[in-house]
Order: C-alpha cells, then structure tokens, then sequence
C-alpha cells in the first residue's frame, strides 16, 4: 500500500497564500464597514439624542419652518458643533453662533439679498427659538428672584416702580419708592396690584397686601403677602429692555392735500423725554408733556454712542406716574428702518456690533 506524503510548500507557495488571505481579509473589513458599521454609530448618535435626528425633532417643537431650521443647521455646521442639539438648549451657544455670522455678514460683500435683510432673519430666527422654548411659568410670588423689576399700584395713588429687595418666608420685600415733597401714601394694609416681567417669558399680575413696613439702617422694605394665585398675561412678540435714553418726539398730523393723505411733523408740538424701554416693536418714554393716545409721533434719539436712530409709531397706551408727576408713552413703531430693527436686536441681546 502506498503512503500519501504533503509535500513541503516552497517559499513561494507561502507568499502567494500570505496574499490571498490578506486580501480576503480586506474584503471582509469592507463589506462589514458598509453595512454593520455604519448603521451601530447612525444609532448610537440618535439614541444620545445628538443627531441630526434630534435637531429636526426640536426645531418642529420650537415652530421653526423648513427655512428657519435650514439657516439654523447652517450655523451648527458652520460652527463645527459636535451635538447639534446644543444650540437648542444652551442660550450661551446659541448667541455665540448668531453673534459670530452676524460679525461676518456686516463685514462682507453680499449677492442676491440684501445684507440687512440677511441679518434680520438671523435675529428673528434667534428670537423665534427661546421665544418658543418651554419656560418654567411663575406659580407664585416666592420664585420672583432679588433685583426684580415690578410696577406696583395702589388705588387712588397711582403707580410706582420698585425693586424686589427681599424675599422671606413669610412675605416679599419691594423697595419704598421715592414719594414727590408733600406726597404720602399711608402703606399699612393697602391693598395693591403688581406687575412682574419676567425675562424671555412673559408678564405676570397679581394681587396682595402689605402687611409691614420695615425701616432699618441697613433696609427699606415694603412687605408683601406672599400669593400662589398670578396671572400670566400674553407673551409679548420681542423682550423688552429698561434703558435711560434721551429722547426727542414731535407730534405727526395726518392731512390730505389734493385728495391724499399724508404725514406731516408738527415742529410746533415737539417735546423732550426718556426712553425707560425699548424693543423691536417699540419703546415707552417718560414726559411731563404726553401725545394723547391713538396719536403718530416721530422719535429722534440715539441708540449707543454716534448712532442716530429715527422711526414713527403710534401711542398704543398712557399711563401716570403720580410720584414723578409724569406720563409713561407706551409707543408701537409703525415705520422703522432694518438696519436700525438690527441695532435694537443687537441692543437686546447685548451683542457687540461693528
């Protein structure tokens, strides 16, 4: 009977096996990249809730439309920011990342839109996002934060604006306002309405009684019956800011010449006064010397340093400062040019311009 013996592989025999294995091995990486690979990472990234998925998800939450949501992808990639979804939950991000294009913008040369306009739809689409994101409402008077901002009124003694200077247990403190000589308002047990804007959210109303009055060497307060019941009005369309700018407004007469209306600015009726806040859609101004309501004026005033700003609006509202013995105009523009809409946005936002 014949032995079988394997013959001893030469060495080139070896080579070409090396070879093939080698290449077969490369076929194997590939085919498992294509398939396996790809579709675990595509995973992994939608189930931390970082991908793009995830951003289209919140930006249908937030109301964004097709073009909002596709300049706003254009600033996450734009940006290089790993987790898209970042710029839907940090406001530091979100303004970083605005902030910048707008620089870039206002420093280039544009075809096609106009830069302006450009610019705008940035700060709208901004606005837009924390306008429609899910803020804590305000249940009761022991979440108003210190340094609070509230207009306070009591009846038969007008309105007063104060400042949240302590929040206890048992009650919540707001600054004494500044009375005119002469003027006192007996606080014990008055009843009063107050009025509280919370940042990016909205305002809120609500009613109390002061139950003390507490003066000290070292504080001033008026103190509040803590309320669980407040009301929270309707959402305003663009924050507002408190400034202290001046100002100067003239009263804008409608008359008809030749069969057309048209708007003529009354130098005689003009007057100086101050810009107490200020928005895209509007400002409020302090005057001894208020425009009735219903009435156009024309504002002239500057917005920061060398930038003049003119606009017209219509007086929407009037209220009374008995303390100051003054008028707060609370003005709706009705003609504003985008270029000075972006500077208030810019104002709003504390964004740095060129």
């Amino acid at each position: 009977m014949d032995t079988f013996q394997l013959a001893t592989p030469t060495a080139a025999q070896i080579i070409i096996l090396v070879i093939v294995i080698f290449v077969i091995g490369i076929g194997l990486f590939i085919a498992a990249r294509r398939t396996g690979g790809g579709g675990t990472r595509k995973k992994g990234a939608d189930a931390a809730g970082t991908g793009w998925h995830s951003f289209n998800q919140i930006a249908k939450l937030r109301g964004l439309n097709k073009d909002e949501a596709t300049l706003l992808r254009k600033l996450v990639v734009a940006n290089k920011l790993s987790k898209p979804s970042l710029i839907f939950s940090s406001m530091n991000i979100l303004d970083s990342c605005i902030q910048r294009q707008v620089r870039k913008l206002s420093l280039q040369e544009i075809q096609g839109e106009p830069k302006e306009d450009l610019i705008n739809r940035h700060y709208r689409l901004r606005n837009k996002v924390v306008r429609n994101r899910d803020v804590q409402g305000l249940s009761t008077t022991r979440a108003i934060p210190l340094g609070a901002r509230m207009r306070v009124e009591v009846q038969n003694y007008g309105q007063y604006s104060v400042q949240v200077n302590q929040n206890e247990d048992e009650f919540l403190g707001i600054s004494i306002p500044v009375l005119p000589p002469g003027k006192n308002v007996p606080w014990n047990k008055k009843r009063v309405k107050c009025l509280y804007w919370k940042e990016d959210d909205a305002s809120y109303i609500f009613e109390s009684k002061v139950i003390d009055v507490i003066v000290t060497d070292e504080m001033q307060s008026i103190c509040l019956k803590h309320v669980d019941q407040i009301t929270r009005s309707q959402k305003r369309l663009y924050p507002r800011k408190s400034v202290r700018l001046p100002v100067y407004f003239s009263r804008v007469r409608v008359v008809e010449e030749g069969g057309r209306k048209k708007a003529v600015v009354d130098r005689r009726d003009t007057h100086w006064g101050t810009i107490v806040d200020i928005s895209v859609g509007g400002l409020s101004i302090e005057t001894a010397v208020p425009i009735n309501r219903n009435n156009f004026v024309r504002v002239e005033f500057e917005l920061r340093e060398d930038y003049k700003m003119v606009a017209f609006g219509k007086v929407k509202r009037i209220e009374k400062n008995a303390a100051r013995k003054t008028w707060i105009m609370h003005i709706q523009f009705t003609k504003i040019e985008k270029k000075d809409r972006n500077e208030i946005f810019a104002v709003l936002y504390n964004y740095q311009t060129i």
